[in-house]
């Protein structure tokens, strides 16, 4: 049968996928309208599911619109979905149960491919490493495939500017989920965040010792920074 480049698309916004340890998470989804199963294409970011970096690589009502389902998930701790976030660390398992999950979606027809980069090439690698049997294909880019190698560690050496950069810019959602409440205090964090940003280049780096590195110590926005300093080298199984 040809395929349709025309056909109409249903977005479902917010859908749940619970995890093996209860903790949901939640994703957007583009799907081709009307009864059928079409292979899924997954991908995993930490950066905002509704916004615009997500559709960045790959327009996912265009691709919808020529047979495919396209999952695009809030990975854990981010956004929509629940839990804490821990960079990495969740990956391998959250990928693998979302994997399970796409596979068994009522017009998935069981062939799930993932796409990203950076972070959420990352998320492909540590979910392929599982072998999950529903995951066919996977394109990562300007990503790595091991973090204790190219992004957290180069050879072994911490790399200070991109780890402690990369995490102060993570913060804006971790800060708006711990005041939501109390719009006063969110504003005032955030503006002490822009701060510390602003500042990083020219005294946070000089910052010794590094187990008290100034701007993410004050903002307590990225604990698993600091584990980095007490087991560098260990990896997780």
């Amino acid at each position: 049968m040809a395929m349709q480049f025309n056909q109409q698309i249903v977005v479902d916004y917010d859908v749940p996928a619970r995890m093996r340890d209860g903790v949901t998470l939640r994703a957007n989804i583009f799907r081709p309208a009307g009864e059928g199963q079409w292979p899924v294409l997954l991908t995993r970011l930490p950066y905002g599911k509704d916004l615009p970096l997500s559709s960045s690589l790959m327009d996912p009502a265009q691709v919808a619109r020529r047979g495919y389902v396209v999952v695009v998930q809030d990975t854990r701790g981010r956004w929509t979905s629940e839990g804490e976030w821990i960079p990495f660390i969740h990956e391998p398992q959250d990928g693998v149960d979302t994997i399970a999950w796409a596979a068994q979606l009522p017009y998935s027809n069981g062939n799930v491919g993932m796409y990203g980069a950076s972070y959420f090439g990352f998320t492909q690698w540590s979910a392929a490493i599982h072998q999950p049997p529903a995951l066919k294909a996977m394109v990562p880019f300007q990503t790595w495939n091991d973090p204790f190698n190219g992004v957290i560690f180069r050879g072994g050496a911490l790399e200070l500017g991109t780890s402690g950069s990369w995490q102060l810019n993570m913060g804006l959602d971790v800060l708006t989920r711990r005041y939501r409440e109390n719009p006063q205090a969110l504003g005032q964090a955030i503006y002490q965040l822009v701060r510390d940003i602003d500042t990083l280049g020219t005294t946070g780096y000089a910052s010794l010792p590094l187990a008290e590195f100034a701007p993410l110590r004050h903002q307590e926005i990225a604990p698993s920074f600091f584990e980095n300093f007490k087991h560098p080298m260990e990896r997780e199984s």
